[in-house]
């Protein structure tokens, strides 16, 4: 085992420097809004020194801005933001605004649209109902499969080969609620299969309730729909109507012919 130092100067030779601005970018995504360098650094796994000098060649790019010695994102990345729908999901983000809208209108509840991309949970979409920002979701973000409703109902549809590496690695438990056995973690994707929809129960944060549904395109699940509430499971049984509603809008209208 080598020094904190040296493990940086190893990182230092072999990552490349859009990597690094990458790196720094999704750093300062997943803070709370503003970071320090030494915080980035570490969320980073970048030296210090090599931290300041991408955070000043990403504020002349106005992909960073910075308030003292604060970081935060700039005005360049919410540019990109407003192009996503030229990326890869762009034609399913169109599809599935009006059915998002609609299970918001209905319920005042949080609102996700998602897929599963390397394992986890990658936000495209949030509908954000009052007192949303007390739930760690935001487009662009990743939140383990394994204990979300949104990643379960994405893996009980996905291919045996996704579920078996998800299960190759320890189950994260960020709440006491999480599901960290495998065989549990199997039965639930059998009943979620079954039923056509998910819950998490406390699984993901204490206080947060999620029910989830996936959109199922010849057998598999290519995103999936949620609703989230804080403080209450009472809603759970009305909602999951409203997601499966949405995620087969989004289905059919997917499938449908042009």
């Amino acid at each position: 085992m080598g020094s904190v130092l040296e493990r940086f100067e190893v990182t230092e030779g072999v990552v490349s420097s859009v990597a690094k601005a990458a790196r720094l970018l999704r750093a300062l995504a997943r803070s709370s809004g503003e970071a320090g360098v030494t915080e980035l650094a570490v969320a980073a796994g970048l030296p210090k020194s090599t931290a300041h000098r991408v955070l000043a060649e990403l504020i002349q790019e106005e992909m960073v801005a910075h308030n003292g010695s604060r970081y935060r994102l700039g005005a360049g990345w919410y540019a990109l933001q407003m192009s996503r729908s030229t990326s890869m999901w762009g034609d399913l983000l169109d599809i599935a605004r009006r059915p998002l809208e609609d299970v918001f209108e209905a319920t005042g509840a949080n609102v996700h649209l998602a897929v599963l991309e390397a394992g986890q949970v990658l936000y495209l979409e949030k509908l954000t109902a009052r007192g949303g920002t007390r739930i760690p979701t935001r487009v662009g973000a990743r939140m383990p499969a394994t204990c979300t409703a949104i990643g379960k109902a994405l893996l009980a549809f996905s291919d045996v080969s996704v579920v078996r590496s998800v299960l190759s690695h320890d189950l994260p438990r960020p709440s006491a609620r999480s599901i960290v056995a495998p065989r549990l973690l199997l039965d639930q994707l059998a009943e979620v299969r079954r039923a056509g929809y998910s819950q998490d129960l406390e699984e993901a944060q204490p206080g947060l309730f999620c029910v989830a549904a996936p959109v199922v395109l010849e057998g598999r699940s290519v995103a999936a729909v949620s609703l989230a509430r804080i403080g209450s499971s009472a809603h759970l049984m009305s909602d999951r109507n409203h997601v499966r509603r949405a995620a087969v809008q989004i289905a059919n209208a997917l499938s449908a012919p042009y």
